[in-house]
């Protein structure tokens, strides 16, 4: 399947922001597939959660969307999205990924964020994202990382320093 990256090394790309007081959703067009005109997208979300005795806690998603006329398909899973992106592409669009990301956690500064991997029992090297997602989530301010997993999911920690 074609895809054609939408996103250049030395060209500002668009970030849409939509936020209210429980979360923010910000969305990047990625890419197109040329030949039947699908649209892709990242989305990165900071979704607040109820707080636990007075600290204020978010869960961090993110995902590539691929849009066809109305219809929407959701991927969490780098097998999934490895018929479209790939290679250098899959590079670029993870690290506007991990900048979305430090970009949003700075803005809402929750005390404490925590992200769960979307699948079970992922191997090894699907886990490389989650480090590189963890490095943008440091540089935005706050300390901790991968911790005990449940049910076959890693889970994430991280508090504001």
């Amino acid at each position: 399947m074609p895809f054609s990256i939408d996103i250049f090394d030395d060209e500002p790309y668009e970030i849409r922001i939509h936020k209210n007081s429980l979360e923010i959703l910000a969305t990047v067009p990625i890419g197109h597939n040329p030949v039947n005109g699908n649209l892709y997208s990242a989305h990165v979300a900071l979704i607040r959660l109820e707080p636990y005795e007075g600290t204020n806690k978010a869960e961090l998603l993110f995902e590539i969307v691929e849009t066809s006329g109305d219809n929407k398909n959701f991927f969490d899973n780098g097998l999934e999205t490895q018929r479209f992106l790939s290679g250098a592409d899959r590079t670029t669009v993870l690290e506007v990924i991990c900048a979305v990301i430090t970009s949003i956690v700075a803005e809402r500064r929750p005390d404490v964020i925590v992200m769960t991997t979307s699948q079970p029992n992922l191997p090894a090297k699907a886990l490389t994202k989650y480090r590189k997602v963890s490095q943008a989530i440091r540089l935005a301010g706050y300390d901790g990382g991968k911790g005990n997993s449940f049910d076959g999911q890693s889970i994430w920690m991280f508090v504001k320093t």
